[in-house]
This record gives structure tokens, C-alpha cells and sequence, in this order.
């Protein structure tokens, strides 16, 4: 038996306290606009943990740190389909928290007081031994797993890619103006002084891409429409990588204001959702 001295029981891990396999396997990382949905399965052969999990006595666990933000928090993970081996969960983790390289630790731990648990396949050393356990305390350790968290909708670099670029104008006093001179980028003239504020609500990344870049995208989506079939637009790559996003989304025969919320994830909703929850924490 592994002599680890990590925990005062048996643990289902690397280690040989328990003849039970608990692996992590097909993580899958996707920042989205709030929040970085981490989805991963977790597989095993052990009879008694599945059992403590549906009787609420354990619970999934993600434990994460972050050395750049000095952050660590846990997650609890959801339930997303049950498979052959395991089961696969998704968790959903807030970009403001992190930044740069993120470790997960992937746990099953007790959700209450247990009394007198043992493993069915617990090491033959321990004999008969059942052991009482607390809230929290770690019943299954698959290991960790390291991901980037990467930053999707920066102010400036916003989810629809390297289509637009913002430009902060010294000569416009009110109002942003869209041009389509170039052929890498769509450029957004704003006033310096509202630039400037713009970047001040890099806290609500929502909001930027609400007030700023829907806007500018459903003026360009008018123009690639109205054009497109008068002059010839291959040339330009904004024009083509927001084409590829037109028919992922759709087509063209639709809403261009319906169109323009599928390609940026909603934001209005996203929005007022947030709003909403905002007022009800403040109250």
C-alpha cells in the first residue's frame, strides 16, 4: 500500500488504497463571453461511488488556482450525460477570476457527514476499518489538469476575431463610424474621449460588446449584403471570415439584427441577465 500520508482513510487514486480506477479524460476548455465552460468525464469502475453521489452523501468537486490572479476557488461541477464508464460534467468558471495558465484538481468529496464508510475494493491492510468523514473531505483524486484562460472578449479583440479594428479619433467629437476601406479589417472610428471610457468597462465585457461591436457588426452585415452581389468582396478577409460566421449562423436570409446576436452570443440578453443579478446581490 502507497504510503502517501495525504489522507487519514482510504482515497480512490494513483495510489493502492483502493483497487478502483478514477481517471480524467477528453478535457474540453471554451471561454465564452462571461464565463469559461470547462467540460471533462470522469471514468471509473468502482461499485460504491456512483451510489454515494446519487444519495447526495458525495459530491463532484473542481478545485482550481490560478498564480497570476493568486486566486483559488472550487467548482461544482454538473452532471452533463452519464456514460459507459463514468460520467461527464461541465463547470463554469468566471474570466475576471483568472488569467494565463489555470490548474484543475478533479475530486469526488463528501457532501455531508458520513459514518462509518469503507470501500467495497478498499486495500486488504485496512482489514474491516470503516472510517467516519466530514464534509469536504476527499473520497476520489483523478489528479489535475492545466489549461489557459484565455481572454475572448477583450474590449478590443472582440469574439467575432480580427474582423474589426477600433480606432480612437481625434477629430470625431460624437458617435462612432464604421469604414470598409480596408481589406484585413473593418474599422471603428470613436471619439477619443468615449475610447478612452470604452476601455474603462473592461469589467463588463458584456456591455462593450452590446453598446460597441453589436452595433458596428449589424452595420457591416448591412453593407456585405446590400454590396456583396454589386462588387466583389473576396478580396477582403473580413469579409470572409464574417461570411463563414453568416453561414454557421444561418445564411444570410434572416434578420441582420437577429444575425448579428446569433454570431456574439446574445449580448443583449446577456446584458440585462447580468443587470438583473447585479441588482439582486446589491439588494
Amino acid at each position: 500500500m502507497a504510503g502517501r500520508g495525504s489522507y487519514p482513510h482510504p482515497v480512490i487514486d494513483s495510489a493502492d488504497d483502493v483497487s478502483s480506477q478514477f481517471d480524467v479524460i477528453n478535457v474540453l476548455v471554451d471561454p465564452t463571453q462571461q464565463d469559461i465552460e470547462i467540460a471533462y468525464e470522469v471514468r471509473t469502475d468502482d461499485p460504491d461511488i456512483q451510489a454515494l453521489i446519487d444519495n447526495g452523501l458525495a459530491t463532484h468537486s473542481l478545485r482550481w488556482r490560478c498564480s497570476s490572479t493568486i486566486s483559488t476557488g472550487e467548482l461544482s461541477p454538473r452532471e452533463d450525460q452519464r456514460t459507459g464508464a463514468g460520467v461527464r460534467l461541465k463547470a463554469w468558471l468566471d474570466q475576471e477570476l483568472v488569467k494565463g495558465d489555470v490548474v484543475a484538481e478533479v475530486r469526488v468529496i463528501a457532501a455531508q457527514e458520513i459514518k462509518g464508510h469503507r470501500w467495497t475494493n478498499q486495500h486488504s491492510d485496512y482489514g474491516h476499518a470503516s472510517f467516519d468523514l466530514e464534509p469536504g473531505d476527499v473520497l476520489a483524486d483523478a489528479g489535475s489538469f492545466r489549461f489557459n484562460a484565455e481572454k475572448l472578449y477583450d474590449p478590443l479583440d472582440p469574439p467575432i476575431g480580427s474582423c474589426f479594428k477600433f480606432v480612437r479619433s481625434t477629430e470625431r467629437r460624437k458617435g462612432i463610424k464604421v469604414l470598409f476601406v480596408g481589406d484585413e479589417t473593418v474599422d471603428v472610428q470613436i471619439p477619443a474621449q468615449t475610447f478612452d471610457d470604452f476601455r474603462l468597462l473592461g469589467h463588463r465585457p458584456d456591455l462593450q460588446i452590446a453598446l460597441m461591436v453589436l452595433p458596428a457588426l449589424v452595420e457591416t452585415l448591412d453593407f456585405i449584403r446590400s454590396s456583396k452581389d454589386v462588387e466583389p468582396l473576396d478580396d477582403k478577409a473580413w469579409y470572409v471570415a464574417l461570411d463563414a460566421l453568416v453561414q454557421e449562423n444561418g445564411g444570410w436570409d434572416q434578420s441582420l439584427l437577429e444575425l448579428g446576436q446569433k454570431i456574439l452570443e446574445s449580448p443583449l440578453d446577456t446584458v440585462i441577465r447580468k443587470g438583473i443579478i447585479s441588482e439582486e446581490d446589491d439588494g
